[in-house]
């Protein structure tokens, strides 16, 4: 009961490690690193092993923070941004000026490739030095020996166009007990898209506003999106077996999520881009640590993480067994 007590204490103490690591880089939309924290939480309680292999991987920072590293306080996802993009995040290479030099090491859990759909999310990971490998392909369309993995996590691609092919390709690359981790959106979290509703009910100016705020989210978050039972189907379909299963995230999170700061996010990357970067750095601490207690509380109230089958959340993680 003791040694259970502990477990559990020191889980949530590393939760809210985490919960500051997830902050420091996305400290100008401080509810990012509540939704990243729940869903590390969900994909933790999951059996992790070395060198596994990352699908969806984003820029690799999700994956670095949630095996137990941090990036630099003056480090953050807002130095590098083209504000005239649809997707701010998407620069060119020589954009990448203000990053951290990594330094390759031994990590106790870390994934030996990497594979995403975007280029510039590949040169993200290959700064990171958090994988071994990184590549670019198509989700469907996987260049992998047939039989040869143990582990395949599957992270939320962007870009995915068929989780049923994307599936089938994973499940032949894995070796008979082969596990897959997925991390899967539950159909709920459709409903809890505040300004695809907001747009929807408007016209003229403000519908354009809405529009411009939803940035796509809403299109793609459905398209990727299931009941719990027919995720089930489909794994049943691809002979794969659930070992485990845990839901999280209250749908009040994801709505303070689609908010937040989007409306003057443009702004605020501005308003801190004015300073050299020891006073951004020092003008940013400040700002976590006003934001902190109140993303924590958040982060108590929202995360609701069952074991049972809860289609009232908005993620489910699942781990399969070929």
């Amino acid at each position: 009961y003791l040694l259970y007590n502990f477990q559990k204490t020191m889980s949530c103490s590393f939760s809210f490690l985490r919960l500051w690591n997830y902050l420091n880089i996305y400290f100008l939309k401080p509810f990012d690193a509540v939704n990243d924290t729940i869903t590390s939480d969900l994909l933790l309680k999951l059996n992790w092993r070395k060198n596994y292999i990352e699908i969806g991987s984003g820029d690799g920072m999700f994956s670095y923070i949630m095996h137990g590293n941090s990036f630099p306080i003056w480090f953050d996802r807002y130095l590098n941004v083209n504000l005239n993009s649809k997707n701010i995040f998407k620069t060119k290479s020589k954009a990448h000026l203000k990053f951290p030099k990594f330094i390759k090491r031994d990590f106790k859990i870390a994934p030996k490739l990497s594979i995403d759909a975007r280029p510039h999310h590949i040169e993200f990971i290959k700064k990171i030095k958090f994988s071994k490998a990184a590549k670019y392909s198509k989700y469907e369309n996987l260049n992998i020996s047939k039989n040869s993995q143990d582990l395949i996590f599957f992270y939320t691609p962007h870009g995915l166009k068929s989780y049923g092919v994307a599936f089938k390709k994973a499940v032949k690359c894995l070796r008979k007990n082969g596990k897959l981790l997925v991390l899967l959106f539950l159909d709920n979290v459709n409903e809890n898209f505040v300004f695809y509703r907001l747009k929807r009910n408007s016209k003229g100016k403000l519908k354009k506003f809405f529009t411009k705020m939803d940035n796509g989210r809403y299109s793609e978050t459905f398209k990727i999106s299931k009941k719990y039972n027919l995720w089930v189907k489909l794994f049943k379909k691809n002979n794969l077996m659930i070992l485990n299963s845990y839901t999280g995230l209250r749908p009040m999170a994801w709505k303070i999520y689609d908010i937040q700061t989007r409306p003057i996010l443009n702004y605020l990357i501005k308003f801190f881009s004015i300073f050299p970067i020891f006073f951004r750095t020092l003008l940013k601490l400040c700002w976590m640590i006003i934001l902190y207690p109140l993303i924590c509380l958040v982060y108590i109230v929202c995360s609701n993480i069952k074991k049972s089958k809860n289609n009232k959340n908005c993620y489910v993680a699942f781990e399969l067994k070929k």
